[in-house]
């Protein structure tokens, strides 16, 4: 009994050894977590901290050499952040399971690292001082952070190591996450720190270079702060903003309204008396308040505008200029166009009644070569006078059904005897693939062709100059080719602009207006299309119009047009008002060979003397515009004012669409412009006697 209770006494004593031997090894890990947080205390960042953490735990796990590998998300790699072997220095390590198993939160111990997927590919430097390992890792917001504890010898590292370094972590990961914040926060203030002095520096530099004016004043309209006694001109010598007006009684009202609305106001402008430069200065401000919301009084600027009052004056002088010069330009096209069409009138008028007159096969040729080129010499005439229109593009094109073979040999034909004057060969083919007719604008395309074959035997001296129409898919494409002068590629930037040549000596040596170009391309684009040059000096040019053909618009062979049987209509009794004995002659012609009877008066006023039932008898008036004594619009005015129903069309050379619209709005019925196109002409008359008829 003696020796059993001797033997549980041996027990128990040893129970309170163990037991006082855990308690001190608590109490030194205790000791080395308040040393360690001591420590970590005065860390600044991330580096400090695992450096402080290191030199306690050394005590107490047995390694030769530790690392801590960082990253800041999880796509990126570990690397090195602090480490006590220089072989480790600048190293980046793969992560795999066990790295992972590790940073979220596993102490582990490697007795054999060769056989982990991380140490598998250490350098040979590394290799003989991780022969034994133990890791852990912290996981926070601001990324990841791996602890590795490295010894020569195998088998180092123990379950106690692995404890003490358990107890260590939650100090480490509290440690990281204080020091984040603190970094976070550091940055934050530095940031904020740094807005706020280039803040205040950019004002500073603004306030030396700008010329305004600045100022506040409180609640009674009292300064508290200028910039200068001096605005502009004018001296600020009273304590009263208001004062600054001088005897300007409407704008100090105007002030005292806005100080009272308690709104922010710009541009408050006014001009100071001549006898202080006559200055214009301009007042903008807004109202400040305490943080109660209680309103403390205004701050703004003021600016010398002077400068920019006299550029608002001269932009509305200029523009007044402008104005005036368009006005005098439109009116000098309006009297060029009437001038010009005036005896053209007269040319295709004659020519139409010249056709009719039996003349054999040969003069009926030239009359209708004749006839197309005046037609087609109007259509230039219209373009060019009507400049405003060119230079907004606003082409109207007149599509229909068309060969392209009557717009080539209507140009060819045109210009071959210049081209045989210069010794010149002229000729044109088009490509079996294009289609016979083609839906299109006859006079535009005939007006572009001219132009480009006109300058290509303009500018060639010998050699030849050839139109080639092909098909390409959906585009046609017209080149004119020549064997001329060339152009060299600075002037080919100027080409296409209005009024301007490759370069002087070209008008004074061959002449032209340089439109020529710009009006086919603006016509091109129209029919959107395009223009293309290839052309070397001395060599030649080669000028390619490109125009969409798609299917719908190669057009069904010719059909007959449905015939308007005129011979079983009406004759009109027809009164024309007409100052010019040649376009008398020519309205007499025209209409008499169609039928009509016809009476003619030199002026409105003439018309006016017809009695009222003497107007009755006509079935319409043919109303020149420009006549002496009376013209026709007044006189289309006062026949409506008088109950004249009569259908009055306008006939004149004034074409364009204000003057259209003139004319309607003094009552006439219709328009048709000279030169008179005979089918026009048949259009409008059997308009009105399919009228009559109906009556």
């Amino acid at each position: 009994m003696a020796n059993y209770e001797s033997e549980k006494l041996q027990e128990t004593l040893l129970d309170l050894l163990r037991t006082r031997e855990r308690e001190k090894q608590l109490r030194d890990e205790n000791t080395a977590i308040l040393a360690g947080i001591a420590a970590m205390a005065g860390a600044n960042n991330k580096r400090q901290v695992f450096n402080s953490l290191l030199s306690v735990l050394r005590k107490y796990i047995g390694f030769e050499h530790a690392l801590v590998l960082t990253r800041e998300d999880e796509t990126g790699s570990l690397q090195e952040l602090v480490t006590t072997c220089r072989f480790f220095e600048s190293s980046i390590w793969p992560i795999g399971n066990t790295f992972i198993r590790s940073m979220n939160g596993e102490s582990i111990a490697l007795y054999d690292p060769s056989q982990v997927y991380e140490f598998q590919a250490l350098s040979p430097e590394m290799v003989p001082f991780c022969q034994s390992v133990l890791l852990t890792g912290v996981k926070v917001s601001s990324g990841d952070a791996l602890l590795l504890f490295f010894h020569s010898q195998k088998g180092q590292f123990t379950l106690n190591c692995r404890r003490v370094l358990e107890r260590f972590r939650p100090l480490l990961e509290r440690a990281i996450i204080d020091i984040d914040y603190r970094e976070r926060l550091q940055s934050l203030v530095t940031a904020r720190t740094q807005e706020l002095t280039h803040s205040q520096q950019r004002f500073k530099d603004f306030a030396k270079t700008v010329g305004d004016w600045f100022w506040e004043v409180d609640t009674d309209y009292r300064f508290t702060y200028i910039s200068s006694p001096n605005l502009a001109n004018h001296t600020v010598d009273s304590n009263y903003i208001l004062d600054i007006f001088g005897e300007a009684v409407e704008y100090r009202k105007k002030l005292t309204l806005i100080f009272d609305r308690q709104s922010a106001f710009e541009d408050l402008e006014w001009q100071l008396p001549e006898d202080e430069g006559g200055l214009w200065i301009s007042l903008s401000g807004t109202p400040y308040f305490n943080k109660q919301g209680q309103l403390l009084g205004y701050r703004g600027t003021a600016k010398n505008i002077t400068s920019r009052k006299q550029q608002i004056e001269e932009i509305k002088q200029a523009r007044r200029q402008a104005e005036d010069a368009n006005k005098a330009k439109s009116e000098f096209l309006a009297m060029m166009s009437h001038e010009i069409r005036t005896p053209l009138n007269a040319v295709l008028g004659l020519l139409d009644m010249l056709g009719g007159s039996g003349l054999d096969q040969k003069q009926q040729s030239w009359i209708s070569q004749m006839d197309q080129s005046a037609q087609l010499l109007l259509t230039i005439i219209n373009d060019i006078l009507d400049l405003s229109r060119i230079e907004s593009a606003s082409f109207e094109l007149f599509n229909s059904q068309i060969r392209l073979s009557d717009c080539t040999d209507l140009v060819i034909t045109q210009l071959q005897d210049q081209a045989r004057k210069k010794g010149i060969k002229l000729s044109s083919n088009i490509e079996p693939d294009v289609p016979d007719r083609i839906i299109g604008d006859k006079n535009r395309i005939s007006q572009v062709l001219f132009n480009l074959v006109g300058n290509a035997i303009k500018f060639t001296n010998e050699g030849s100059v050839s139109v080639d129409i092909s098909r390409m898919g959906n585009k046609l494409y017209l080149k004119i080719f020549d064997t001329g002068i060339g152009i060299s590629p600075e002037a080919q930037k100027q080409l296409f602009k209005p009024f301007k040549q490759a370069d002087g000596s070209i008008t004074r040596k061959y002449g032209g207006t340089g439109l020529g170009l710009a009006i086919s391309q603006h016509l091109i684009k129209k029919m959107q299309g395009e223009i293309q040059l290839e052309s070397q000096l001395h060599v030649g040019s080669c000028f390619t119009v490109i125009l969409p053909l798609d299917s719908t618009e190669i057009a069904a062979p010719e059909t007959e047009r449905p015939v308007i049987d005129i011979e079983h209509l009406p004759k009109l009794n027809i009164l024309v008002a007409e100052d010019s004995p040649t376009n008398q002659l020519v309205a007499k012609l025209m209409l008499e060979k169609r039928g009509h009877k016809v009476m003619i008066v030199n002026n409105g006023q003439e018309v006016l003397d017809i009695s009222q039932h003497g107007l009755n008898e006509f079935d319409m008036i043919l109303m020149d515009i420009s006549m002496p004594i009376l013209d026709g619009i007044s006189t289309t005015k006062v026949l409506r004012e008088n109950g004249t129903v009569i259908p009055i069309v306008a006939l004149t050379a004034n074409v364009m669409k204000s003057d259209q619209a003139a004319y309607f709005a003094a009552g006439m019925n219709d328009f048709i412009a000279k030169p008179i196109i005979a089918d026009e002409l048949e259009k409008m008359l059997a308009k009105y006697q399919s009228l009559l008829a109906s009556e």
